[in-house]
């Protein structure tokens, strides 16, 4: 059966979503200022023709990408800020989770956004690479507010279900969480 494409099917703006969908939870951003949003980084990129062809070729990580949204848009909508997972960290999958669930479970209008990969197989290439938000954890399940329509994508991340270094992927866990993209937002006032 012929399914018609849906917006975000052949788009590579999954990082540009997730810096709306935090700042929707965040600052409660509508559609407008959200387009809003979208066409001045459009903007910005078409003034910058390598990363625009970065961005839409897929080799950048888009980390430049958020964090430079990020600082844009702090400057409208007041943001706290932190990446609590720098470079030379190793976090556990535990300790990653327990900072999700600290930072969501404190106050509303919090938002976790991060860059997952998905694996089909330990030793293979990923099959997806994707930037998200999460905005609640509930009975070991951390919830993605996220813009894939796909019947595959993933919704919910299950507190077993990741690793947080590439050499720990299994059967069992194949899915990849990079601890250095890990921004935790909330409103700065």
């Amino acid at each position: 059966m012929l399914k018609p494409f849906y917006q975000g099917k052949l788009d590579t703006f999954c990082a540009i979503y997730a810096v709306l969908n935090a700042l929707r939870i965040t600052h409660g951003i509508r559609t407008l200022k959200a387009r809003d949003i979208l066409n001045d980084t459009l903007m910005g990129l078409a003034s910058a023709p390598n990363a625009l062809r970065a961005v839409l070729d897929q080799t950048t990580d888009y980390c430049a990408l958020v964090d430079g949204m990020l600082r844009v848009q702090a400057r409208a909508f007041p943001l706290r800020m932190e990446q609590p997972f720098g470079p030379q960290d190793r976090p556990t999958p535990e300790q990653l989770w327990l900072c999700c669930q600290h930072w969501l479970t404190a106050e509303a209008q919090r938002a976790v956004l991060f860059r997952f990969q998905r694996f089909i197989v330990p030793d293979g290439p990923p099959a997806s690479r994707h930037w998200t938000v999460a905005d609640k954890v509930a009975n070991n399940i951390l919830h993605l507010f996220d813009c894939s329509h796909e019947a595959e994508a993933i919704l919910n991340v299950r507190r077993d279900s990741f690793v947080t270094q590439l050499e720990d992927l299994s059967k069992e866990r194949l899915l990849f969480i990079q601890p250095t993209t890990v921004h935790l937002l909330r409103p700065a006032y």
